[in-house]
């Protein structure tokens, strides 16, 4: 988590966060959409940022994925944490996704603050 978050210039912990959000830890996790691995990836961004052959339940490809991802929405949004994390999530327009990633920050994750307030 750590190398794959340094590279793409976001917290650690918010990304174990996201993890636990997503997964909970679960690398071979599919959602009812299709979305796979720790960190929760729709097949399509293979097509956009990657291979189509990569394994997205490969924790390291998943992580490198999954970070850059978030990296994008939260230049996209501003650094806003809510605005980014729905569009991650593909929830924009709802906060119950963001203040899930939230809870756990501040419950298990969090080293330093993060404005939570956008």
């Amino acid at each position: 988590v750590h190398r794959a978050a340094t590279a793409a210039e976001v917290l650690p912990e918010l990304v174990l966060a996201v993890i636990e959000g997503e997964s909970r830890f679960d690398r071979f996790a599919i959602s009812r959409a299709g979305a796979q691995g720790l960190m929760q990836l729709m097949p399509f961004w293979k097509g956009e940022i990657g291979r189509p052959d990569d394994n997205l339940t490969d924790n390291a490809t998943n992580l490198a994925y999954g970070c850059r991802i978030l990296q994008f929405y939260l230049q996209r949004e501003g650094g806003a944490l809510h605005a980014a994390l729905a569009a991650y999530n593909g929830s924009s327009g709802s906060r119950r996704y963001s203040n899930k990633v939230k809870s756990a920050y501040r419950s298990h994750w969090r080293r330093e603050p993060l404005d939570w307030r956008r």
